[in-house]
């Protein structure tokens, strides 16, 4: 090391001829001089600097040798360097430290563009992440998938209110037991386990309401793929016929109030609805924003519509009301009748001509309410029995600014009557009360905050679960399940 220094020191000097030692006046006031070497030096004298280097040959012998002085600037140099170098060693690290901040926090690229009015990330912001690209890119926070959970509480804070419910039920009796699955699995559709962020269907019962429980595997499945941050390893039951069976601790569509026992999750159809060629969720949303973009309040018809089967009394009742007044749009749809169904059957989008769209429950809950949130019309509807994950996200108060939705008060339609009668002499309130509730589950339904709920689910089942879920060689992969359609198969 020394000679490399040595030898580095010498070049500088070469270039730098003040870094180089200060010559001696003459040659003939040299306080030292070179030892000749030739034959006239005595034997004694070559006897004593026998084994002598080359090096040791060039230095000065005398007792008056003196050190050349250096120039100012090394000895400046010599001084100043080391805290130069420290100096330059902090620089890096903070640099270092700053970058992995950067790398660890700002998950998402346009961070700084409308996450930032609902969270701190605006301290993580970086140029090129703003208004200006996602513009570009085309971004919508509410398609965005890939949000973290922190980003996801703080975007939708008050969307998690049934998991919530929920998790303190089963938390007050001691969790969720390997046990409670097994009675809930008896009922269920399906038994599942996420471990290690991938998913394993324990079992698939044969009974099976046409695609929803597929349909809501791949929900689940899409809430894995997309997220940002590792997912609990943990174990579930799920039910998807219409009335969800309090029996063990199964997930559900929907419940009655009295059914705390059931957790809710999203409805299949946010996936697909293929049967009455209802494609995906996100495809209703873009032809119902497309179509009412084209239509204005003014043009749209002043009548309350409702198209479906008469399968139960409340529904008929309507129709029996509504078929008294010029607003009544109610009518049957057999769906036995293809030429009834030709004639009758409107797409999601097609709602939206009307102003005012009514909400009708079946045997259970109807999945069509949250289509109707798609439209700016007036949602109508009665006092709701069964209670879906985003219920609680209705405002029915008249006095309220923030009312997206009419329920008719009293035993079910019995006062649908007068309920029309304001909202057609008030025109101004009833497209107030439209806008508002268009400009809410744009965001509050969208396919961000169902991703969103899936994982705020997982992490909340996870607190309570009394047992660790374990995976063994009898369960079908997620990727093996949707191609086989059976957990269990012969190989052929």
């Amino acid at each position: 090391m020394a000679h490399r220094l040595s030898r580095t020191w010498q070049s500088i000097s070469s270039l730098v001829p003040f870094l180089a030692p200060s010559p001696s006046p003459s040659h003939s006031q040299a306080h030292y001089a070179a030892i000749p070497l030739t034959t006239t030096t005595s034997s004694k004298s070559n006897d004593g600097l026998h084994g002598v280097d080359d090096d040791e040959k060039l230095l000065g012998l005398g007792a008056g040798v003196q050190v050349p002085r250096r120039h100012w600037l090394v000895l400046a140099w010599t001084y100043l360097s080391p805290f130069l170098v420290l100096l330059l060693a902090a620089s890096i690290y903070v640099d270092r430290k700053r970058t992995a901040l950067a790398r660890m926090t700002v998950v998402n690229p346009y961070a700084c563009g409308p996450k930032s009015n609902f969270t701190t990330l605006e301290a993580v912001c970086r140029a090129g992440t703003g208004p200006e690209r996602q513009k570009a890119e085309n971004y919508e926070l509410a398609l965005d998938r890939h949000l973290t959970q922190q980003q996801c509480d703080a975007i939708y804070p008050g969307l998690y209110l049934e998991i919530e419910r929920a998790r303190d039920y089963w938390k007050a009796r001691g969790g969720v037991t390997e046990k409670d699955l097994d009675e809930a699995e008896q009922k269920g559709q399906a038994r599942v386990q996420i471990i290690n962020n991938r998913m394993y269907v324990k079992s698939y019962s044969n009974e099976q309401p046409g695609t929803r429980t597929k349909a809501t595997l791949a929900l689940i499945n899409e809430a894995l793929i997309t997220s940002p941050e590792p997912v609990p390893d943990i174990e579930f039951v799920i039910q998807t016929g219409d009335n969800g069976i309090p029996q063990g601790a199964p997930w559900s569509l929907g419940r009655k109030e009295k059914e705390e026992q059931l957790t809710l999750m999203p409805d299949y159809s946010f996936f697909s609805w293929p049967e009455p060629q209802v494609n995906s969720w996100q495809e209703v949303a873009d032809h119902c924003r497309d179509y009412e973009s084209h239509l204005r309040w003014e043009d749209k018809v002043d009548q309350l519509l409702w198209r479906g089967a008469f399968l139960v009394d409340i529904r008929k009742e309507l129709w029996e009301i509504a078929r008294k007044y010029p607003w009544g749009a109610v009518s049957d749809l057999d769906w036995g009748d293809r030429d009834s169904v030709n004639k009758l059957l409107l797409t999601p989008e097609q709602h939206c001509q009307w102003k005012f769209l009514a909400h009708v429950e079946g045997y259970a809950y109807s999945g069509r309410l949250k289509y109707l949130t798609q439209c700016r019309s007036v949602i109508v509807a009665h006092k709701m029995r069964y209670v879906q994950h985003f219920h609680h996200l209705f405002n029915s108060d008249p006095t309220s600014p923030s009312q997206n939705i009419v329920i008719s008060p009293g035993r079910n339609f019995d006062n649908i009557a007068s309920v029309m009668s304001d909202l057609l002499s008030d025109d101004a309130k009833a497209k107030k009360i439209a806008d508002t509730s268009y400009e809410f589950w744009q965001h509050w339904l969208s396919v961000g905050s169902v991703a969103c709920y899936w994982r705020r689910l997982f992490r909340e089942w996870k607190e309570v679960m009394a047992f660790e879920p374990v995976l063994k060689r009898d369960v079908a992969s997620y990727n093996s399940f949707i191609l086989m359609g059976q957990v269990h198969w012969d190989a052929h």
